[in-house]
């Protein structure tokens, strides 16, 4: 869905649906306005709907506080193995979320809340109202796809906000004056209600061969689905026996290949530069588009991971921690480097990235780049690589995709799965194709389901940085507090900071939350 279909327009039709009140109107309106009874006349207009349920997703339509800004520093910033860029100081709201003494009146903590419920609010419309169409306004077959999608972006916003707050409200009913004020659900209850809408979606979705790229597939309902189960087996909250073994059947079509054509691309770095948007290793992807003459749906995601010394804003660096972790296993690689994953995650002084020939950054070495810009080779700086185009400087607004999930992320979910429902061969097998494939690296030695629980936790830090999981991972496997106070983030406990508050705004403007 690279191209922009009126957005704004909808999006403002919508937002309006389901607010209005006759009475305050005038029974005499213009014969060709567009009304809540008026706007879902055909196909096209159900298209259009569905648009603006995408236009949420990932905080997109709040393009500073929320895509650009709000989402990496909220995501990004609270892993172990993130530090602020030169630039985060000049931030103080920035370095808030960093050192976990942010409140509940945080612009971010709002911005990110809202606009997940405005995703909910038109994947609501698209669900009931397009529904209501008969099949002479749009065939069965084009009603259950947008349906199907509506659905799975309905599950995927209460995930996102439940995976961020520790209490949501579950909205999957059109907005009404009497459900306006809503309480707080319990985490049950929304886990149950994402789980269902995943279900639901995958059952009425295409598989990713038959898809428009950028549309949900019942591949990605799927993945979503096992990645919902992973999660709330790691709520203590909410955890049943039962959610590993779920788990592993929802992952399991997507690896055997009977929902789409998915398997790992061998250029690793090539996931992340724009070079090879909508892969076959893509299974959902936030889709981006240089802007011309016709539209722009741009991001400058990349400046803000880009570090001066590129020409990025210097928004955030990476530690030595993450460095060194993923060289733990030594120059192994049947290329005679470190695991590949490591040069398409970070740059760092190495001389890989000091060859003149070949490994050039950005269009200089290491040391060069450094020199100029920190009068020194800055030896024990790091930083990320990922969601960078080949060339930083002067690349303002650009079209690089952002992968939300591949299919690497779900072969090492099912792994983890598999391990811990005693099939350990098998998620060793599988492990190693993930090494081999974006690595090149040899097949591990552990073998016992422990020491490979521990590999499942390298192999995610090794394909898996500055892809919003290293948080998420820690929490769902009780290692936040033991991994902050590692990384010297002593302001961190998992009590108060394993999930953020519900925002003051909410508080405030909804009586049935206190």
């Amino acid at each position: 869905m690279k191209n922009v279909y009126k957005i704004v327009l909808v999006a403002f039709i919508l937002s309006t649906i389901t607010s209005c009140n006759d009475d305050d109107f005038l029974e005499q309106t213009s014969v060709d306005q567009l009304t809540s009874a008026s706007f879902w006349r055909n196909a096209e207009d159900a298209q259009s709907g569905l648009v603006a349920a995408y236009s949420e997703l990932e905080s997109r339509s709040n393009f500073w506080d929320g895509w650009q800004e709000g989402r990496p520093v909220v995501e990004y910033f609270r892993s172990d193995y993130a530090l602020p860029g030169p630039d985060a100081s000049n931030y103080a709201h920035w370095m808030s979320i960093f050192n976990f003494n942010y409140t509940n009146g945080h612009t971010f903590l709002d911005v990110i809340w809202t606009t997940n419920y405005k995703g909910l609010n038109f994947s609501n419309q698209v669900i009931t109202k397009v529904g209501e169409m008969s099949s002479d306004k749009i065939s069965d077959a084009e009603k259950k796809q947008i349906i199907g999608e509506a659905t799975f972006l309905r599950g995927y916003y209460h995930f996102k906000l439940l995976t961020l707050y520790e209490q949501i409200i579950v909205r999957d009913e059109l907005i009404s004056n009497e459900t306006l004020d809503k309480p707080l659900s319990s985490r049950p209850e929304a886990w149950g209600v994402i789980i269902n809408d995943f279900k639901q979606s995958a059952e009425m979705l295409k598989s990713v061969d038959n898809t428009e790229p950028g549309r949900a597939t019942k591949g990605a309902a799927l993945a979503f689905l096992g990645k919902a189960y992973l999660y709330k087996a790691g709520d203590a909250s909410s955890s049943e026996a039962s959610d590993i073994e779920n788990a592993a059947q929802a992952f399991k079509p997507i690896v055997e290949g009977t929902v789409g054509s998915y398997a790992l691309e061998s250029d690793f770095l090539s996931l992340f530069n724009g070079e090879n948007e909508n892969n076959k290793e893509s299974i959902f992807e936030l889709q981006f588009k240089t802007g011309d003459a016709t539209s722009d749906n741009s991001t400058r995601l990349h400046a803000f991971v880009g570090d001066w010394s590129i020409g990025g804003w210097g928004g955030i660096a990476a530690t030595m921690n993450v460095v060194n972790e993923m060289k733990s296993e030594g120059m192994i690689a049947n290329n005679g480097l470190y695991d590949n994953r490591l040069y398409g995650s970070l740059y760092f002084k190495d001389p890989f990235y000091n060859d003149t020939n070949t490994n050039e950054m950005q269009g200089g070495t290491w040391d060069d780049l450094m020199i100029e810009t920190y009068g020194d080779t800055n030896d024990n700086a790091a930083y990320f690589r990922k969601w960078l185009p080949n060339y930083v400087w002067d690349n303002g607004y650009v079209g690089v995709n952002v992968v939300l999930m591949r299919y690497a992320d779900v072969l090492l979910m099912y792994a983890e799965a598999l391990n811990e429902t005693g099939a350990t061969p098998q998620a060793i097998d599988i492990i190693n194709n993930v090494r081999a494939v974006h690595g090149y690296m040899p097949p591990i030695t552990v073998t016992s389901q422990a020491d490979v629980r521990k590999q499942i936790i390298h192999e995610r830090t090794m394909e898996l940085t500055l892809e919003s999981a290293r948080f998420f991972d820690l929490r769902r496997w009780g290692m936040l507090d033991q991994a902050m106070q590692e990384a010297g983030r002593t302001n961190f406990n998992s009590a108060s900071h394993a999930y953020l508050p519900i925002p003051l705004s909410e508080i405030q403007s909804n009586g049935a939350v206190d």
